[in-house]
C-alpha cells in the first residue's frame, strides 16, 4: 500500500496509476463489491441503503449540507437509489435527495426493484467493457 493511499476517490481512477488492469476490470464489473457481502451477513450493512461515503467526504458533507445526518437513520448499502440513478458523490445535494427519498419509501419491494434495475446496470457494464476490449483487439 502507498502512503496516502486513502486520499485516492474512486472518481480518481481513471487517472490513478496504483489500479493495475485487474482492478479496473473488478471495478467496471462491481466484482470489488464482493467482500462487502460479509458485511451485509453480519449485519453492519444492508443490501439496499444510502452508500457509504469516504470518511473525510463524510465529515466535509456534515458541514456543508444541514441534513446530512439523515441518511444515518438506516444502515448503509451495497447499492441504493441513487446509484442506481448514476449520481456519485461529487454532487451530494442530489444524493442525499435520493437517499432521503430512499428511507422514507423503504420496503421489501421497493428494495427488490432497486436491486433489480442494479443488477441490470452491472450486466450493461460488463456487456459494455467486453463489447468494447472485443473491439480493440486486433
Amino acid at each position: 500500500m502507498l502512503p496516502d493511499s486513502e486520499s485516492a476517490k474512486p472518481e480518481e481512477d481513471k487517472t490513478n496509476d496504483r489500479i493495475t488492469r485487474v482492478g479496473r476490470v473488478l471495478r467496471k464489473t462491481h466484482l470489488d463489491e464482493i467482500p462487502q457481502l460479509w458485511t451485509i451477513l453480519t449485519g453492519g450493512m444492508s443490501v439496499v441503503g444510502p452508500r457509504a461515503t469516504w470518511t473525510e467526504e463524510e465529515r466535509h458533507l456534515e458541514a456543508e449540507v444541514e441534513t446530512w445526518r439523515k441518511r444515518w437513520f438506516v444502515k448503509p448499502g451495497l447499492t441504493g437509489l441513487a446509484q442506481i440513478h448514476e449520481i456519485n458523490s461529487t454532487d451530494p445535494k442530489t444524493k442525499l435527495r435520493y437517499d432521503l427519498e430512499y428511507i422514507r419509501r423503504q420496503s421489501f419491494w421497493f428494495d427488490i426493484k432497486i436491486v433489480t434495475r442494479q443488477v441490470w446496470h452491472v450486466v450493461e457494464d460488463t456487456v459494455s467493457m467486453l463489447t468494447k476490449r472485443q473491439n480493440e483487439e486486433p
